[in-house]
This record gives structure tokens, sequence and C-alpha cells, in this order.
């Protein structure tokens, strides 16, 4: 087994965690996994504080290559206070958000902002897609052509 990496994904494991925290959020997982030959994928979850649910609030994901260089940033949330697994065909779910490392706090805060704002709005308007600031926010069924 290589070892080849595995201190720079050490540290983008803890700058997952800064970010999460720094968002208010409380970290479910953070983890890392050697991606073949090329590289390690590091995933973290997180959750706002007292979440009843089994599956997490947000996800974050990136690829780091063997010689450091740190893929985007993917950021997977959906805008429910429900179980995020009962509703990943109904729910908006934040659609192209991706950053640098760096910019991870600040966007994350972001997007747990305006993931309530998308809550909100889904009150008054079910079912259609939201653009509340920075995102787009659909529903998987609407983006694989349901209506």
């Amino acid at each position: 087994m290589t070892h080849a990496g595995k201190e720079p994904a050490e540290d983008v494991k803890r700058a997952f965690v800064r970010a999460i925290q720094s968002a208010g959020l409380q970290v479910h997982r953070v983890q890392m996994f050697k991606g073949g030959v090329t590289g390690r994928f590091v995933i973290g979850t997180a959750n706002p504080v007292a979440w009843p649910h089994e599956a997490p609030a947000m996800e974050l994901r990136t690829f780091m290559d063997f010689n450091g260089k740190i893929g985007p940033i993917e950021i997977y949330c959906r805008a429910t206070d429900e179980d995020p697994l009962m509703n990943m065909f109904v729910a908006p779910t934040v659609r192209n958000c991706r950053c640098k490392l760096e910019d991870l706090p600040e966007t994350l805060q972001a997007v747990w902002a305006e993931r309530q704002v998308i809550i909100d709005q889904g009150k008054s308007r079910p079912n259609n897609s939201r653009f509340a600031g920075r995102w787009l926010w659909e529903a998987p069924e609407e983006s694989l052509g349901g209506s």
C-alpha cells in the first residue's frame, strides 16, 4: 500500500473539518480513500446540531492527485429538513456547486444559508426549480426530464 499523497490529504481532511465547523455545522464524518494509482478521494459529511436523520445533511468531495494537486471541492446538499434519503427525488438539490479549497468555509456558509431560503420558497412554490442567489436548486427528477 502506498503512502503517497497521504499527508497532503490529511491536510485537506483538516481543512474540511475547519470549514464545516465555521459554517456552524457539526462534522458527521471526514474520510480519505485511495483513488486507484493516481491519488486520493477526500469525502466529508456534515449536519446541523440535533440533526435527527441517519443520512447527512451535506456532503463534500474532492480528489487530490499524489503530486498534491487538489481538484475542485464539490458540495452536495438537499433543501429539506426531512430525511434526505426519503426525499432524494423530490427535495431541491444544489446543482454544480464547486469551489477551491481556500474558498470552502465561505462557500459552505453560503450554501447552508441559501438552503434555508430554498426550503422557505418551497412552502409557497412546491416542486419548482429555484434560484436564490448563487446556485440553481432543483429536484433530481426535474433534471432527469420529469416534471
